[in-house]
């Protein structure tokens, strides 16, 4: 197994790697896309459209894993780069970029296309409940928190799971952030938690409330790995309170709430 950069002609194997491997999964799967099945062009799509949304924002990279024997795209990850500013409309020159002109294009495109092909698989109720409920959770990227990158999609496809491809794909933006000193954070899909624990990824907080809540997803685990000064800090509080320097409150706050330095 490899990884690289994405490149543009990817496009439509990432989109398809993640529709398998989002096939069953609760949120993009069952819930926003309840006709996936009757309609699997239109799933794809939907991915393809995600992909394409974040090509030209200097913020998204976008990673690939292969398969060594056949060279075919197996695995996907898009990681963002949060809390930068490096993406502002600040004069004229940055305003007429290429990448943020191609973007309003992509935006407008995508905008249009929603509108003359709908996707039929969606719920078109639920097409935003992601979006709707970040405020309800967002306090989590703020503060020493808000520089981080940000794991925004990793899928691998069902065949090829199990094989430590994602975890390359993981690492990549844990080297990122370590290079910074800042931390990396994840939203892990149900029963990933472990998978993202091996990384050094610790739950903060949850993600699914208000209706996704209401809508039975069990999934949303908001995980950080902070940085390694950080990480010493929570390691040495923790001895201080096997020896009975911390009182439990004080524990409670250190493991719910890390934070990076």
């Amino acid at each position: 197994m490899t990884i690289r950069k994405a490149r543009r002609s990817d496009f439509r194997a990432m989109a398809e790697v993640s529709a398998a491997a989002f096939m069953n999964e609760e949120l993009h799967g069952e819930l926003m896309h309840p006709y996936r099945k009757e309609y699997p062009e239109d799933f794809i799509l939907f991915f393809e459209r995600k992909l394409l949304s974040h090509w030209y924002d200097p913020k998204h990279h976008f990673l690939v894993g292969l398969d060594k024997l056949s060279g075919k795209v197996i695995a996907v990850a898009m990681w963002e780069r949060q809390g930068a500013s490096t993406d502002s409309f600040t004069s004229w020159s940055n305003y007429l970029n290429y990448n943020n002109i191609m973007r309003e294009v992509v935006s407008y495109r995508s905008y249009v296309s929603s509108y003359i092909w709908p996707n039929r698989a969606a719920d078109p109720t639920k097409t935003y409940i992601l979006q709707e409920s970040f405020p309800l959770f967002s306090n989590h990227w703020s503060g020493s928190r808000q520089q981080n990158w940000y794991l925004s999609t990793l899928a691998t496809h069902p065949d090829f799971q199990g094989q430590g491809i994602g975890k390359e794909l993981v690492k990549w933006g844990i080297d990122e952030a370590d290079k910074e000193n800042v931390c990396a954070s994840v939203i892990s899909s149900d029963g990933n938690e472990g998978f993202y624990g091996q990384s050094g990824f610790i739950e903060v907080g949850r993600a699914n409330v208000g209706r996704l809540k209401e809508n039975g997803i069990k999934g949303g685990a908001i995980m950080f790995r902070d940085t390694d000064k950080s990480r010493s800090t929570i390691a040495a509080a923790i001895d201080h309170n096997n020896s009975g320097a911390f009182t439990p409150s004080d524990e409670s706050h250190l493991m719910d709430a890390p934070q990076c330095a």
